[in-house]
This record gives structure tokens, C-alpha cells and sequence, in this order.
């Protein structure tokens, strides 16, 4: 896959600047997802972000159990991507891989693997434990004022959640794969536009892809 990586990248750097510049300054705006797609020797990569709100209806880290499930929900969603993307039948693709979790507030969700690998999970340390109150104490102190500290430099980041997703493919008629079908909006009805990137053999191209015209043609 890392071929596919880096002539995205590639691409993606031969864009025209002021879009980029664009793109950039209205990072993570509600209603709006990005995908970066590659498609090269018959093998399709597509990486979506999607806000946690325009998914779940929330970016807060989830809490509650209600909020717990429909974060699964949506992961158990993302992992069929029939849900999410569809190909041309002719094309005659497989799916090989697909990755989803959740990224945002102070931790990540687990990643959802579909080769079944096993979950990640965050290592939290516990400082001081097993250590004398006092010291204790004094870590909760200094923990505090470090808080305070940056909690305006890190306020923002808090509020904000995406799920990332991303699918691989192999497919047996690459001419066939002239467009990318979009249910996402069916599914997700916060949902409102993609902004697309991406790369073939023969050219590099961007699109918005909207809830009225949910197909990206590859030119």
C-alpha cells in the first residue's frame, strides 16, 4: 500500500496552492467530511475523516452508555462499506482491508480491524500510586496548575471528535473504476458534503461530492 501512499502525497503537493491554503482554514467543519482516494494497478485506497458530529450528533468524548453504542453503532457501520462507497460491478472489486475508529477529546476509541486483529488499547499511567499521600498530594498540585494552564490551548480540541475510516480494495477491471458511489449520505443525515482528493494512473484531481450529487467521477 505504501506505493498508493506516496503518489497520493505526491499529488496531493500538485495541487494548486489556493485551494490547499483553502482546505487548510476549514479543517473540520461541520457537515463536511474529506476523503483522499488512490487508485493504482488495479488496487483502491480510500481514507475518509468524517466530524463526530455529523456521524453521531456529538464530539464530547463518549461517556454514557448511550453514547458508548452509538459510537459502536457507527463503527459497525463504517466496517460494511456498502454503507459508505460502493464501486462499479464491473470493476470486479475486493475488499482487502478496512480500518475504522474514532480520534478526538483526550483519547482515541479502539480501532475496528476486519482482519480481526487485536483491539489497541491506550496505556494509561497512574503516577503515584503506591507512593506516600504527600507526594500524592504534591502530584495532584502540579498536576492541577498544569491544567489550568493549558486548558485554553487544548479547549478546542477537546470539543472535537472525527471518525476515521479507511478501505482497501483489489480490483480485477481497473478501466471499469471510472466512479465512486457515495450512501454515506443515507446513512449519516448530519452529513452534507465530501471534499475529495485523489489519484489514478493517469491524472490527480479534486471534487465535492454532495449530498445532491453523491458520485465522484474519475477523470
Amino acid at each position: 500500500m505504501k506505493p498508493i501512499l506516496l503518489t497520493l502525497a505526491a499529488a496531493t503537493l500538485a495541487l494548486p496552492a489556493v485551494a490547499q491554503d483553502s482546505r487548510e482554514m476549514e479543517a473540520h467543519v461541520h457537515g463536511v467530511s474529506k476523503a483522499e482516494i488512490a487508485v493504482e494497478h488495479g488496487v483502491v485506497q480510500i481514507n475518509i475523516h468524517a466530524p463526530g458530529m455529523d456521524i453521531v450528533g456529538f464530539e464530547y468524548a463518549a461517556t454514557s452508555a448511550e453514547d458508548k453504542d452509538a459510537v459502536e453503532a457507527a463503527i459497525r457501520t463504517f466496517l460494511s462499506p456498502e454503507n459508505v462507497m460502493t464501486l462499479p460491478k464491473a470493476a470486479g472489486c475486493r475488499l482487502t482491508e478496512v480500518l475504522a475508529h474514532l480520534h478526538g477529546g483526550d483519547h482515541d476509541h479502539d480501532d475496528a480491524h476486519m482482519e480481526g486483529d487485536h483491539e489497541k488499547h491506550d496505556h494509561v499511567e497512574h503516577a503515584g500510586e503506591g507512593h506516600d499521600h504527600d507526594h500524592d498530594h504534591a502530584e495532584d498540585h502540579a498536576k492541577d496548575d498544569h491544567d489550568h494552564e493549558g486548558h485554553d490551548d487544548h479547549a478546542d480540541d477537546a470539543q472535537h471528535s472525527e471518525f476515521h475510516v479507511s478501505y482497501a480494495f483489489a480490483c480485477e477491471a481497473e478501466d471499469a473504476l471510472t466512479t465512486i458511489a457515495f450512501p454515506f449520505f443515507d446513512r449519516f443525515g448530519n452529513a452534507q458534503e465530501i471534499e475529495a482528493q485523489y489519484v489514478t494512473e493517469t491524472g490527480a484531481g479534486q471534487a465535492e461530492i454532495t449530498r445532491a450529487a453523491p458520485t465522484l467521477t474519475l477523470e
